[in-house]
């Protein structure tokens, strides 16, 4: 086969991703002859649309049933393809999956994928947001604007379970983990993608413990329990992983089905600065960071001794020590509530606010 069709395969897959910054190039063709046959990866040009039933594929593979069915697990297996299900329909549609984060994180938590290949999956992971970065410095300024209209708001920032006082006395434990962990009938448990790429080009997470921190909920759920990529685990179980994240000082952050805030969460993660893929976008200069939190923190000045521990915690680097004393910019506090729990001193707490919408463009990086 031809370098061409691979060529022609990535670029149906970027297009369907709709993010410019992910590119049609060597990179994405390398981690392609990694996850596809040749078979498959001829299969992948029928996604013209990047939403396909069952019924359109057969239409125009002329595959029959098993056959059809046979190469969309396999897809399904290395996370290009998802099935998800028709509203107001018993049917499935298949959707191609964008190379970030989908394909990133699907393809490394197969559970029964080698070792060494998920190692080359990594560092050609590593290139591709190398890349990616490249392309958003040196198009810093144009860029810039169309990410502040079109740049959507990936996830939303909760606490784990706190009561959190707030002005007459009241008692709001409003977008806590636990509601969200109670209305699920399906939780699977995954290793972190995030973390586990880190690992592996050997720059392990220094505040984790555990890299098993990753729930989906719901299809997503399922999907990764019926493909290798996780297991299912109890409520309680749930819960424990996320107190436990707490005490490390992790971020617990929500998706949604189809990105959409109105509708049900998918996922829970479990989150730092220095291998969270979104966290990582920003730092390194790729993309914005925005999200959605109710929560902001705030100082009690008369318990802060001023030793910093906050300033070094915070995932977002909100917080500064001016005289001596902890300060935080508004503008930037994303409530995650990392300094209530590592300060010593007991001086920061959360207070619950109004949805507020957060949106710090990256950095520009010094060549």
């Amino acid at each position: 086969m031809t370098e061409k069709i691979w060529y022609k395969a990535a670029k149906v897959i970027v297009r369907a991703s709709g993010n410019p910054l992910f590119q049609a190039n060597e990179t994405l063709v390398e981690i392609l002859k990694i996850l596809l046959t040749e078979k498959e990866v001829k299969f992948i040009l029928n996604f013209r649309k990047p939403q396909l039933s069952f019924g359109d594929l057969k239409e125009k593979t002329r595959m029959d049933d098993d056959k059809l069915m046979e190469i969309l697990n396999t897809l399904m297996d290395n996370g290009i393809v998802m099935d998800w299900p028709i509203k107001e329909s018993e049917m499935m549609e298949y959707r191609l999956l964008p190379p970030v984060a989908d394909t990133f994180e699907y393809s490394l938590v197969r559970f029964d994928r080698p070792f060494e290949e998920k190692k080359k999956l990594a560092r050609l992971y590593e290139q591709m947001f190398n890349e990616s970065t490249e392309l958003t410095q040196s198009n810093y300024d144009g860029l810039m604007p169309i990410f502040k209209e079109n740049m959507p708001i990936f996830a939303r920032i909760i606490p784990v379970e706190k009561e959190i006082s707030v002005p007459q006395e009241r008692v709001l434990p409003l977008h806590e983990a636990s509601k969200i962990i109670d209305e699920q009938d399906i939780i699977s448990l995954s290793e972190c993608p995030c973390k586990l790429q880190k690992a592996l080009i050997d720059e392990p997470c220094k505040i984790a413990s555990d890299i098993n921190r990753c729930m989906h909920f719901g299809n997503i759920g399922r999907y990764f329990i019926e493909h290798n990529l996780g297991k299912p685990i109890s409520r309680e179980k749930a819960k424990i992983i996320l107190t436990d994240a707490e005490a490390e000082g992790l971020v617990h952050k929500t998706f949604h089905d189809e990105f959409n805030l109105n509708e049900k969460e998918n996922s829970i993660c479990n989150c730092c600065k220095d291998c969270c893929i979104l966290f990582q976008s920003y730092y390194r200069g790729t993309f914005p960071f925005h999200t959605l939190t109710s929560y902001i923190t705030e100082l009690d000045e008369n318990k802060c001794k001023g030793c910093g521990t906050c300033v070094e915690k915070c995932p977002i680097e909100a917080l500064s020590l001016i005289d001596g004393i902890s300060h935080h910019d508004e503008t930037k506090c994303i409530g995650c509530g990392v300094c209530t729990t590592q300060c010593p001193e007991g001086a920061r707490s959360l207070k619950q606010t109004e949805l507020r919408e957060i949106y710090i463009p990256p950095p520009r990086i010094e060549n």
